[in-house]
């Protein structure tokens, strides 16, 4: 009887012997949404909550209007390879709740991209955005 209850687990080792291992590394990764709030701090202090953060190609970068101000996204440099076009400057937030969505697609080339609020840059609204994993 002891040979039988040894020879099954036996048996499931032998079984597992051979098979490689399953890496999340290896596994497709689904697009993510990474939420940036727009935020007034006070009636001088306006910022990007958080104002540096990390995508991939395929996730989607959703700014939040939280506050009364207006505010808006524009893209004020990025790496060699980067070609904002269209997306360079987003429509102005003005009631909360509203947002404005980027794919991180082709536009952007790996690296650091710097964004500001445009009416509120020199308040310190600014924020960075590194992209990671872009096929240049």
């Amino acid at each position: 009887m002891v040979l039988r209850f040894m020879a099954i687990p036996i048996a499931l080792l032998m079984g597992l012997v051979g098979t490689a291992p399953v890496h999340n590394a290896d596994l497709p990764r689904e697009p993510e949404t990474i939420i940036v709030k727009m935020v007034d701090k006070s009636p001088t202090e306006y910022v990007f909550e958080p104002a540096a953060i990390t995508a991939r190609p395929g996730d989607v970068i959703q700014f939040v209007q939280t506050g009364v101000m207006p505010h808006n996204v524009q893209f004020k440099e990025g790496p060699a390879g980067t070609t904002f076009g269209e997306i360079q400057m987003g429509p102005f937030l003005t009631q909360p709740n509203e947002t404005y969505e980027v794919t991180i697609g082709d536009k952007f080339a790996n690296g650091v991209h710097k964004f500001v609020c445009t009416p509120h840059e020199f308040m310190g609204m600014t924020g960075t955005l590194t992209v990671e994993g872009a096929a240049r």
